[in-house]
């Protein structure tokens, strides 16, 4: 006896049929990542534009008015700033040892 083979493609109209949900939730899923994306642009433009304004701040700045801002800082929370102050001091110290 022959062995038959089997159809592996089904009929035209069975194929659409089944393929529609599949096409549907494709679909959705797209437009979420879509909607995902603009987010993310729109957090990126808003993050790069702050950044770019803080910096132009600083530039603006005196010596003297980025020291005064520092020490407020330092006041205001004193342990990250002796933990930075510490990190400085290991990092220049490594620097100027040779």
């Amino acid at each position: 006896m022959a062995k038959k083979k089997k159809k592996t493609e089904s009929s035209p109209d069975n194929g659409a049929a089944e393929q529609a949900p599949e096409i549907g939730k494709a679909a959705d899923a797209v437009r979420k990542a879509e909607a995902e994306l603009q987010k993310a642009r729109q957090c990126c433009q808003d993050l790069r534009q702050e950044a770019a304004d803080r910096l132009k701040a600083v530039r603006e700045m005196s010596l003297g008015e980025l020291i005064d801002g520092t020490l407020k800082q330092v006041r205001k929370h004193p342990g990250p700033g002796v933990v930075i102050a510490a990190l400085v001091g290991f990092f220049l110290g490594r620097l100027f040892r040779r």
